[in-house]
């Protein structure tokens, strides 16, 4: 059985957050062995994942954290020796950039980012 979620954010500011914060989740997931690139591929360092993150206008920078996600896999088969360092290196921007972005003050409003829609 497929069970379907929908993400939302209520403004451009939160959907980079959520998707800093999946980033830093997956790069962290990566540098301690618990998914491969593959795995983080179909999550969110995809081609496909780019496309999207264009057409709904998300910040440049995040969009060029998740280019470079797609490339971890050639850098594990051409540079190996790089690989560690390429995925701190993309960790650590991810966050700084969610340090940069993130409101002052937390907003408690009635609407949730996950629904079971």
């Amino acid at each position: 059985m497929r069970t379907k979620m929908k993400l939302s954010a209520r403004s451009k500011t939160d959907a980079n957050i959520m998707l800093l914060v999946c980033i830093i989740g997956l790069l962290d997931s990566l540098k301690s062995g618990i998914l491969a690139i593959e795995e983080c591929e179909q999550y969110l360092f995809s081609p496909y994942t780019l496309e999207v993150l264009r057409r709904k206008g998300t910040d440049k920078r995040i969009i060029d954290i998740v280019h470079l996600g797609t490339e971890l896999e050639d850098i594990e088969s051409l540079l190996p020796d790089r690989l560690e360092a390429n995925i701190q290196e993309l960790y650590d921007n991810a966050k700084e950039l969610l340090k940069e972005i993130k409101p002052e003050g937390i907003y408690y409003g009635e609407e949730k980012w996950l629904d079971k829609k």
